[in-house]
């Protein structure tokens, strides 16, 4: 699924506002603003060893790269066309398979947020950012 311009846009606004830069988003290579800002005190008192919660994950880098949502319990990852898992530590591995295509992913969760690389069937590789939107209703660790 791609995300159309003015929904990117706007995913890009969101970050930003949560806290988070998705520069590659927005721009390319040598452009892209990195930032080394640390995250605000309220999201690094989080329990960041506890990844479970409502995801949002969004690619860029290959076509038809978009948003998807997931939902990782007791740091086994849901979501529609694959799954995958998180690790104490952070570390993610994920498949999926969706439009004629399988997808592997690597990357990190820190906190609320993440970032990795996957890479495509097709032979496209890609990068990946992921906000965490919330914890899940009636769930307990």
């Amino acid at each position: 699924m791609a995300l159309a311009p003015s929904d990117a846009r706007a995913a890009s606004r969101d970050a930003v506002a949560a806290g988070v830069r998705l520069a590659f988003l927005s721009e390319s290579g040598d452009k892209a603003e990195r930032t080394t800002e640390q995250p605000p005190p309220a999201m690094q008192q989080e329990d960041s060893q506890n990844f479970d919660g409502i995801w949002t994950f969004t690619g860029a880098g290959c076509p038809n790269a978009g948003t998807v949502g997931a939902k990782i319990i007791g740091g086994k990852i849901f979501v529609r066309g694959g799954g995958g898992q998180v690790d104490p530590d952070g570390t993610l591995h994920s498949v999926g398979a969706g439009n004629g295509l399988t997808l592997t992913a690597v990357g990190q969760l820190s906190g609320n947020t993440g970032s990795g690389t996957f890479n495509r069937s097709d032979g496209c590789i890609g990068h990946w950012v992921a906000i965490k939107q919330g914890n899940l209703r009636g769930r307990r660790p």
